[in-house]
């Protein structure tokens, strides 16, 4: 069997239990190692070590005016980490706040364990997540539209190019990698993205991703 690739994570959680919790949770996986450990994302944007993680766990309130900006510099500080909530609430409000936020995973905080690693492991492979307990909870599903119906809502929009475009955005694809896979030069994909972000009126690849899980074009 294949030895899986050792995942980096940074924890940032203002309760001290939390955080221990989580370490001694993820130091049972031995293809997970935690980084770090913060009380607050400003102490992770402040340390000056040469951190590279591939997934930050952190808490996100839909009552803090700062959640959506703390993602936005956590992302910019580093652009190949993928973010992973965790969070107190499964309502529709928190997750859509979540979404334009630009996260990666949202797992609750009273799911199960094995909820944390799938979470972990999917946006390891540059994958989105969001946690089986709020995708089946009723009131989602008497709220949400098919991925397939939400996706033809927007199918006029955008080219069938541009759709591609987006769905490899929002997979985590660069710009010379979704040029190999859909077999066209570096400058076409570029157009196609410009083009695309024009019409969305976005002007980031998380608006990108944000609208392409809104849209039904990849999970959450």
């Amino acid at each position: 069997m294949a030895m899986r690739r050792k995942t980096h994570i940074l924890v940032i959680d203002e309760d001290g239990i939390v955080r221990d919790g989580l370490c001694a949770l993820l130091h049972q996986e031995d293809s997970l190692h935690v980084d770090g450990t913060f009380a607050s994302a400003r102490d992770a944007l402040r340390t000056r070590g040469d951190l590279r993680p591939n997934v930050v766990i952190m808490d996100f309130g839909l009552a803090l005016k700062a959640g959506p900006q703390t993602v936005a510099h956590v992302k910019r500080r580093w652009p190949e980490s993928a973010v992973l909530v965790l969070s107190v609430s499964g309502e529709g409000p928190a997750i859509e706040v979540a979404r334009r936020a630009g996260v990666d995973g949202y797992v609750l905080r009273n799911d199960h364990r094995a909820e944390l690693f799938n979470a972990i492991h999917a946006l390891g492979e540059r994958k989105h997540y969001i946690s089986k307990s709020v995708l089946e909870s009723p009131a989602r599903a008497r709220k949400a539209p098919p991925r397939a119906a939400r996706r033809t809502e927007s199918a006029g929009l955008l080219t069938a190019r541009e759709q591609e475009v987006v769905t490899l955005i929002a997979e985590g694809y660069r710009t010379r990698e979704m040029a190999q896979l859909l077999a066209v030069s570096h400058k076409t994909v570029e157009r196609h993205r410009t083009n695309l972000m024009r019409k969305l009126g976005v002007r980031s690849a998380t608006g990108v991703v944000a609208f392409a899980i809104t849209h039904g074009y990849v999970g959450f």
